[in-house]
């Protein structure tokens, strides 16, 4: 049994039956409420979208992989490169809210999602009294980063089916939850240099977002590419199914 016709069962029971203490996670919609109907079948939806389905060309979108992402701060006092990061969590992200803007001709997704970044980084400049040279393994992670699409789209209609073709979006991100993040030896181990450090980047949350902007324009990229494949193989009308 292939992963895309697991995928259609799932979504075709959830899609039709209202038996939701079997299916907990689904809400309970009127059969004439579009917005919960779009939030509870994207809920049920996602998970296979960030796995991937190659069956219908839908990539992979967890765990994402990027490169060379480079990060300035401080009027370009230092420099903070990531050769290498991978962010996984996507599939366990919670869907918040995914909505139709008529007015907009447009959609709003809101996802809360864990999020572990895994990699390398080079640092080389000034932060605080220190000058650094360094690299290593980094690592961030959150429990809970709520990230907010809002995307123009038009309709097309296709052998009497109904797509929405994503045009354009904007985006905003935020941590809902502390963001912990580790830079292995940057101070060849000496902890008393370490902690002013690793305090300012765990807890002044304006330093972290201003490094880690790169990050959130990826990752956001990187879902609205997905969802824009997706919506071009899968009829809107499947989603106000009931």
């Amino acid at each position: 049994m292939t992963k895309m016709y697991i995928f259609l069962v799932i979504l075709s029971f959830a899609l039709h039956c209202s038996c939701n203490t079997i299916v907990p996670f689904i809400k309970a919609c009127n059969l004439n409420d579009e917005d919960c109907l779009l939030t509870a079948n994207m809920q049920i939806a996602y998970p296979y979208i960030a796995d991937g389905i190659p069956e219908i060309g839908v990539p992979r979108m967890d765990p994402m992989n990027f490169e060379n992402i480079t990060m300035w701060a401080e009027q370009n006092n230092f420099r903070f490169m990531l050769p290498y990061l991978q962010i996984r969590g996507g599939r366990r992200c919670r869907v918040v809210e995914f909505r139709q803007l008529r007015d907009q001709s447009a959609i709003k997704l809101i996802v809360d999602c864990p999020m572990i970044g895994t990699g390398t980084y080079k640092f080389n400049g000034k932060m605080l009294i220190f000058d650094i040279d360094k690299e290593g393994d980094f690592r961030m992670q959150t429990n809970s980063m709520r990230t907010t699409i809002t995307a123009k789209f038009e309709k097309v209609f296709i052998n009497g089916k109904n797509y929405w073709k994503l045009l354009t979006y904007e985006f905003f991100s935020e941590p809902r939850e502390s963001m912990n993040i580790d830079l292995a030896g940057l101070f060849s181990g000496d902890l008393e240099q370490v902690q002013p450090m690793m305090n300012v980047f765990n807890k002044d949350m304006t330093t972290i977002w201003q490094v880690g902007e790169p990050i959130e324009n990826g990752i956001a990229k990187n879902v609205f590419n997905t969802l824009k494949i997706f919506f071009n193989r899968v009829p809107i009308d499947e989603f106000l199914q009931h």
